[in-house]
């Protein structure tokens, strides 16, 4: 088990938090838990979500097609990046 921590840029949050929350089964079925999703303090369209799971199934789910249509459809301007923490 570890902690991931996501982020990219998006181009506005609140158009951003309804796609990401309705996406919330492809995360599951990954076998994310989600602990937290929220912004930078000072760079309100920098988004952070902190996971917990098997960081092996980062990978395979980004790149999945349809995730990458969905995330520009919510407005995802830059590459998701991931920071694991290994506990």
């Amino acid at each position: 088990m570890a902690i991931i921590i996501m982020h990219h840029e998006v181009k506005d949050y609140a158009a951003w938090k309804p796609h990401y929350d309705g996406d919330a089964p492809r995360r599951e079925n990954a076998g994310f838990k989600e602990v937290a999703v929220g912004t930078h303090s000072e760079k309100p369209n920098r988004v952070y979500m902190i996971w917990e799971g098997d960081p092996a199934n980062i990978e395979p789910m980004l790149k999945d097609p349809e995730l990458a249509e969905k995330m520009k459809e919510a407005g995802v301007i830059s590459k998701p990046e991931a920071i694991v923490i290994n506990t």
